[in-house]
């Protein structure tokens, strides 16, 4: 368009293009979510599928978020220079105004570039210097980085996954078409792979119910990200007058559907509401994949490696160091791993996160080059099961020994096939 001597877009024509590219970003990220519900869902044991499983989550369908916030960015940006060539063009109209107007910034507006490679200490710092309006567009805007992001205190969080859970529901009900068999396809193997398709399909329909309970804030959603296998729920109250905070970490085959019925909040929920004080809140932990799919890939292969912990210890130590910088001197911290999930959390403490205390209920074997920090005090609760006899016959490692190992009359230069006794169960986390 020409006005005068001056020269721009059409504005219009600048809208459409926003319009069709956030169009594009939200049918890629709907194809992600969908891809990456089959690849979680496909049983399909074995090295082959684990090496596949670990490259479409680090790299496959990070590429494909990428590119979906790509999308997104350039819609803001060019509805942006639509607002911009609005006023240059009301500017223009006016003789002698033009030069009075200035190229506007981004607003104001937070994006989640401004902390990018920044720690969760940084990430804190900087959204505590936000405006509450700017806090407020930033979760309109970004939910999934809000509500994902380290650092960025839980209460937004668990607002902009009410954000993230409604854009789920709507997938769902609209994007996610429940599987046809066709009976033209003569495969042999056809049937039984449509019947794992309606499987997964009908999970993943099972998550209206508890979808709707995030929305209205009658479940708390610390992090929720399905293409990532991330959901951590809050039960409680977490704030300066908390004197006990768990993070419990569930074992193999936990996967978001195994929180629509309350399966691994029953212990954590037990917890809390035991203390009528009200000063126990516990995170429910699921932040990454758990070993998961047939008996085989994962109790004999992904529990059991080495590599699998390696690439989920990192993750939930990230998540811990949220969970200490909203932490007040006097609350003690508290870990518990059920399973596989006591594996992860001393992963996790070979990646620098600490805690009080440390309980294993039946745990399974610590990673390799596991140590127990000094200022801890560990715990075991057991109950007779394959891995606990496997345990005592020494065909696994060790798991976690009454006390604090300088109690317990263990040498602390031990190997690590070490064996310890066990206590008796107790309720209690104070």
């Amino acid at each position: 368009m020409t006005l005068g001597d001056f020269y721009g877009a059409d504005v219009a024509q600048l809208r459409q293009l926003a319009s069709s590219l956030r169009s594009a970003g939200r049918n890629l990220d709907g194809q992600r979510q969908a891809l990456s519900a089959g690849v979680a869902g496909t049983r399909w044991p074995g090295p082959d599928a684990q090496r596949f499983r670990q490259a479409w989550d680090a790299n496959h369908s990070r590429s494909l978020s990428a590119a979906v916030s790509f999308l997104d960015v350039a819609a803001k940006a060019i509805l942006r220079h639509a607002e911009e060539q609005e006023a240059a063009s009301s500017a223009a109209a006016t003789p002698g105004s033009l030069s009075r107007q200035h190229p506007p910034s981004r607003g104001g507006r937070p994006h989640p570039a401004d902390v990018a490679g920044r720690t969760p200490e940084e990430i804190r710092t900087w959204w505590l210097g936000l405006t509450g309006a700017q806090q407020q567009d930033f979760i309109r805007e970004h939910p999934g980085f809000a509500g994902n992001t380290n650092g960025i205190p839980f209460g937004a969080r668990i607002e902009a996954n009410r954000i993230n859970a409604q854009a789920r529901i709507d997938w769902l009900r609209t994007s996610d078409p429940e599987p046809q068999l066709n009976p033209w396809i003569l495969d042999s193997g056809y049937p039984a792979r449509h019947a794992a398709e309606h499987e997964a399909w009908r999970t993943r329909q099972d998550g209206l119910k508890y979808l709707q309970k995030v929305v209205e804030g009658r479940v708390q959603l610390a992090a929720y990200d399905p293409a990532g296998h991330s959901i951590v729920e809050l039960l409680g109250t977490y704030d300066v007058n908390t004197a006990t905070v768990i993070t419990y970490v569930p074992g193999t085959t936990t996967n978001e559907a195994s929180f629509y019925q309350g399966g691994p909040q029953a212990v954590a929920s037990r917890l809390v509401q035991a203390d009528t004080s009200g000063s126990t809140a516990a995170f429910v932990y699921k932040g990454s994949e758990f070993p998961d799919g047939d008996f085989v890939e994962a109790f004999l292969v992904e529990a059991k490696s080495d590599e699998f912990v390696a690439g989920s210890a990192p993750v939930l130590a990230g998540f811990q160091a949220a969970v200490d910088l909203e932490r007040s001197r006097d609350t003690q911290s508290v870990g518990i791993g059920h399973s596989w999930g006591l594996r992860n959390l001393t992963g996790a403490e070979i990646e620098g996160a600490r805690f009080n205390k440390l309980i294993a209920l039946s745990g399974a074997a610590m990673p390799p080059g596991w140590q127990p920090s000094p200022a801890t005090d560990y715990t075991s609760y057991t109950y007779p099961d394959i891995l606990l006899t496997a345990e005592a016959n020494g065909l696994v490692g060790r798991t976690i020994p009454c006390g604090n190992l300088r109690l317990t009359g263990m040498s602390m230069n031990r190997p690590a096939e070490s064996h310890f006794r066990t206590c008796t169960a107790s309720t209690t986390t104070h």
